[in-house]
């Protein structure tokens, strides 16, 4: 026999190999940033884009607001006007969760399906072809939504623990720094526990999401199986999103900065635009720049968790396949003999 003897299938890919795979992959696929950056927005991210450049209020302006709201919330004595307002609040919240959640699912939806058809076009592992359901942008909104359920109850349990500590600095401050930070102090146990809830919706949503956009399964069994993909299997169901979701809030404290820098130098030179005509112009180009920059870097990042995690459901779901049909096989040789 000459020659090496080729190997009868290739090594499964592990977690870390379709990780990288799906990089390479969303490098050569600018319209899949558009994308996510879409969906990014939409969930919430337009927020922390917002506070880079809106400058929080004073201590004084905040206590004008927020003192007629938080004072008899905090008494007990609730008018009805407040009762408008906050209604009004909730009523926006939940608006947004709803339209905008279904809004960034139908974006996921769609590159769900692109991860899908490029990692079979790029001969990676995928599971079955199923044919495409009914509802899928709807359903994959509300396993979003459910999966949030428990970060939407820390959030208002947050809330109430920030109005109770907003009242005491607004009534006797423990010292002088801004109030805000005081507020967010002071409840930071809470609001701790809310990112967490918040970030492991974020990957219990996403792989139920994967769950029914490739396998057409209903919304109760993509929950379940998605809460079984990170505890089964900690290092593809957790580790990895977790990973690619600290590289997406890193990436974009980073970028956010930057964006702050500028806008203050920006900020300052509008206030006297006439002075230096010239690098007035310069510092509103540069705003822009990194605008872009922002957009465009967040995009790539959160496609590629995105992709990441599509490229992981096909992993598994292949290699469930593939030992499926083994069972089926070894059953069929080691089955007795039937028949004369």
């Amino acid at each position: 026999m000459t020659g090496a003897e080729p190997r009868a299938a290739a090594d499964p890919p592990t977690t870390r190999a379709v990780t990288v795979a799906a990089l390479l992959a969303v490098l050569g696929r600018p319209a899949w940033w558009v994308l996510a950056i879409a969906g990014f927005l939409v969930r919430g991210g337009i927020l922390a884009f917002l506070v880079a450049v809106v400058s929080l209020p004073s201590p004084l302006a905040l206590s004008n607001v927020l003192g007629p709201v938080v004072l008899p919330v905090a008494l007990g004595r609730v008018s009805a006007e407040t009762v408008v307002v906050l209604g009004l609040a909730v009523g926006f919240v939940v608006s947004w969760l709803v339209v905008g959640g279904w809004f960034a699912a139908a974006t996921e939806v769609s590159l769900i399906r692109e991860a899908h058809g490029a990692a079979r076009d790029e001969g990676l592992p995928t599971g079955p072809d199923r044919p495409r359901g009914r509802w899928l942008v709807t359903r994959s909104a509300a396993v979003h939504l459910l999966a949030h359920l428990p970060t939407l109850a820390a959030a208002a349990f947050a809330t109430i623990e920030a109005i109770g500590v907003a009242y005491r600095e607004l009534t006797n401050p423990s010292d002088a720094g801004p109030i805000a930070l005081r507020v967010v102090v002071g409840t930071a146990v809470p609001i701790v526990i809310a990112v967490g809830l918040w970030l492991l919706g974020e990957i219990v949503g996403g792989f139920a999401a994967r769950r029914v956009v490739l396998g057409d399964a209903s919304v109760g069994r993509a929950l379940v199986g998605a809460v079984d993909d990170v505890i089964g299997r900690p290092g593809g169901g957790l580790i990895m999103p977790v990973t690619t979701s600290a590289i997406l809030i890193v990436d974009l404290a980073a970028v956010l900065a930057i964006v702050t820098v500028v806008w203050t130098e920006v900020r300052d030179r509008l206030a006297r635009p006439l002075d230096d005509p010239l690098a007035t112009a310069l510092t509103v180009a540069t705003l822009g720049a990194a605008w872009t920059l922002a957009l465009v870097v967040t995009g790539l990042i959160a496609a590629w968790r995105s992709v990441a995690l599509t490229f992981e459901r096909d992993r598994v779901s292949a290699s469930a396949t593939r030992d499926s049909s083994r069972d089926r096989d070894n059953r069929g040789i080691h089955a007795p003999p039937t028949g004369g």
